[in-house]
C-alpha cells in the first residue's frame, strides 16, 4: 500500500476549519481526508496547546504538526501519457545523447521531424532523468548579476570540418564565442587556429559586431593568451596585455578546466554547434563567417533565453549598448613578442628574418626581447629600446652598418668609401694611398688590404704610416705589404733632406746601469779553466 504525507497547507487548513467551529465530519468532507486522520491531527494540535477558540497556530506549532507526519493512503502512481509515448524511443534517445552528444532541444526537434512525436521540453527532460539517460549535474551557485557593459566571456570550441575549395583537404573549424553577460547577446567567429593573431582578429570582429568594448573580458585559458596558468595569479602573454591596454580591457583569465569560471559562455558552444553548424551548408570559411553574423542577429539574438526569459538582442539594444566603451573601428595591428639572442654575426632572428643589433650595447650572446608588428621590429634590452628596424618578409634582412664593430664595418658592408674616410683621418698621404688602392672596377676585392693599411697605424703610429705612404706613392707602389716593409726597415725617411737641428730627435741619455753590447755576445765571455789541483784559473 502506498502512503503520502500531508502538506503544510493541508494541515493548516484542518486547524483553521477546526477553529471556525466546523465539525470533524465537515472538515474531512471539505479537505478530502479521512475522519480518523482529521481526528489525529486535532488531537496533536490539542497536545501542542492549541484550542478551537484560541489564536491561530504559530510557525513552530505548524512545524511540529508537520513533523508528526500522520500519513494517509496515497493512490497508485500513474505514468504520464507523454512519458509513456517516449518509452518506445528510449534507445534512439540514448544514442543521440551518448554518441551524437545532441542537446535536448535538438532531440525534441528530431522526435517531431522523424517520428511525428510532439513533446514539451520539460517532459523530455523529466523522462531522460527518470530513465537514467542523463547524468545529474553537480550542484553549483548562481553568479551575482553584473552591470550592463561590464563583463564579456569568451570560449573556444570545435564546430566540425570544412573542405578547402582550393586544396580539397578537410579543415578543422573552431569557434570563438563571445557573450555579453548582462544581455546574453552573443557573437560567433569561425577560425582554424587558436593563435594570438586569429584570436585578436575574432575579438576585433566581436567589438565591431557589438559596436563597443566591454570593461572586462574573461579569457579562456589557452597558451596564446595565458603564459603562466597559475590558479591564483594567472599571467597573460605580452601580446594580450598590450592588446588589452589598446582597447581599455581588463583581462581576467579563467582557471584550467574550470568551466564555472565562465558559466554564461560554456554551454553556448553546444548551442552554436547544434543549432547553427550542424545541418547548415558552407562554401568555405569566409562564407561561414558571413552566415554567422546573420544567425547571431536574427536567430540567437531573437530567441527567448532559457535563463533570463528575455530576447538577448532587445535587451542589448535597449539597456546595454550605451554602456559599452567606444570602438574606433580601426583594425588592431597584432604585435608578436619573442625572446631572442644576438648571434655571433650581430643579428637576431625574428619570424625567419634577420635584424642587426648594436655591438656596443648588445654583444653576441645578449638576451633581447623583440616586438614585431606589420611595419616595425623593435629590440629591447631589460626594457630599454635599443634598436628599431622596418619589418622584413621571411628570408629578408635589415642591417645597419653602424651596428657592426668599427673595424669590421667596411669589409662587412663592402664599403670602400668608409675605408678611405678613415684613412684620411690618419694623414693626407694615407688617404691618397687608400683612394688609389681602392679605385677600380671591383674596389671591394681590395678591402682586406685597406683594412690592413688602417691596422698599420695602430702598430707604427699614424705619422710613420703617413711618411711610408708618401714614399710608396713616390715610387708608385700601391701594395700594402710594401708599405709594411718600409715601416719594418724604417725606410720612410730615407733619401729625404736632413731636418734642421731643432727638429732632430735628440738621443736619449745613457742609462746609469747600461751594459755594453759585448755583454750580450757569448763569443767574448771568459773561459774558465781548472788546474790539476782542482783550483780555478782564468
Amino acid at each position: 500500500m502506498g502512503y503520502r504525507e500531508l502538506h503544510r497547507m493541508e494541515i493548516e487548513e484542518v486547524v483553521r476549519r477546526w477553529q471556525v467551529q466546523e465539525s470533524q465530519r465537515a472538515i474531512a468532507r471539505a479537505t478530502g481526508l479521512a475522519r480518523e486522520t482529521v481526528k489525529k491531527y486535532l488531537a496533536a494540535a490539542l497536545s501542542l496547546g492549541l484550542s478551537a477558540t484560541g489564536p491561530p497556530p504559530t510557525e513552530a506549532q505548524l512545524l511540529e504538526l508537520r513533523r508528526l507526519g500522520v500519513v494517509a493512503v496515497q493512490p497508485a502512481q500513474r505514468v504520464a501519457p507523454q512519458l509513456a509515448m517516449l518509452e518506445p524511443h528510449r534507445d534512439q534517445i540514448a544514442a543521440w545523447l551518448d554518441q551524437d552528444h545532441l542537446l535536448l532541444t535538438r532531440i525534441q526537434e528530431l522526435l517531431d521531424a522523424q517520428h511525428r512525436l510532439k513533446v514539451k521540453y520539460t517532459t523530455l527532460r523529466r523522462y531522460v532523468r527518470q530513465a537514467g539517460l542523463w547524468k545529474q549535474p553537480r550542484s553549483t551557485v548562481r553568479m551575482a548579476p553584473t552591470a550592463p557593459g561590464e563583463v564579456a566571456e569568451m570560449d573556444f570550441g570545435k564546430l566540425g570540418t570544412l573542405i578547402d575549395p582550393t586544396t580539397g583537404k578537410h579543415q578543422t573549424v573552431y569557434c570563438l564565442l563571445v557573450v555579453l553577460v548582462y544581455s546574453r547577446y552573443a557573437f560567433v567567429w569561425p577560425l582554424l587556429q587558436q593563435t594570438v593573431e586569429a584570436t585578436i582578429e575574432g575579438l576585433e570582429q566581436a567589438w565591431r559586431f557589438f559596436g563597443g568594448v566591454p570593461a572586462r573580458l574573461i579569457l579562456d585559458n589557452f597558451p596564446a593568451a595565458v603564459a603562466g596558468p597559475d590558479a591564483l595569479n594567472p599571467r597573460p602573454t605580452r601580446a594580450f596585455v598590450e592588446y588589452s591596454r589598446a582597447r581599455g580591457l581588463l583581462l581576467d583569465p579563467a582557471r584550467v578546466r574550470a568551466p564555472r569560471d565562465k558559466p554564461h559562455v560554456e554551454n553556448g558552444i553546444k548551442y552554436v554547434r547544434e543549432r547553427w553548424w550542424k545541418g547548415s551548408h558552407f562554401i568555405d570559411l569566409v562564407d561561414s563567417r558571413q552566415q554567422s553574423g546573420h544567425w547571431c542577429r536574427e536567430v540567437a539574438g531573437l530567441r527567448v533565453h532559457g535563463t533570463t526569459r528575455r530576447l538577448p538582442r532587445v535587451v542589448f539594444e535597449d539597456e546595454e549598448r550605451a554602456h559599452l566603451q567606444p570602438y574606433d573601428g580601426v583594425p588592431y595591428d597584432v604585435p608578436l613578442w619573442r625572446d631572442v639572442t644576438v648571434h655571433p654575426d650581430h643579428h637576431v632572428s625574428v619570424q625567419y628574418a634577420l635584424y642587426s643589433a648594436p655591438s656596443t650595447t648588445c654583444p653576441p650572446g645578449t638576451e633581447l626581447e623583440a616586438r614585431c608588428d606589420s611595419k616595425l621590429v623593435k629590440l629591447y634590452r631589460a626594457g630599454e629600446l635599443v634598436k628599431v628596424h622596418p619589418r622584413k618578409p621571411k628570408g629578408g634582412r635589415s642591417t645597419d652598418c653602424d651596428d657592426y664593430p668599427p673595424e669590421r664595418t667596411a669589409y662587412a658592408m663592402r664599403a670602400p668609401d668608409r675605408v678611405v674616410r678613415q684613412a684620411m683621418q690618419l694623414g693626407p698621404n694615407v688617404g691618397q694611398f687608400a683612394e688609389r688602392l681602392l679605385a677600380g672596377t671591383f674596389p671591394w676585392s681590395k678591402l682586406r688590404q685597406g683594412q690592413k693599411l688602417l691596422r698599420l697605424a695602430d702598430r707604427y703610429t699614424p705619422e710613420r704610416l703617413d711618411a711610408a705612404c708618401a714614399r710608396a706613392l713616390g715610387f708608385d707602389l700601391l701594395e700594402v705589404r710594401r708599405v709594411e716593409r718600409i715601416l719594418v726597415l724604417a725606410l720612410e725617411h730615407e733619401g729625404q733632406p736632413t731636418p734642421p737641428p731643432e727638429q732632430r730627435v735628440k738621443p736619449l741619455p745613457a742609462g746609469r746601469f747600461t751594459r755594453p753590447g759585448t755583454a750580450f755576445d757569448h763569443r767574448y765571455l771568459p773561459v774558465a779553466s781548472v788546474t790539476p789541483a782542482g783550483e780555478e784559473r782564468s
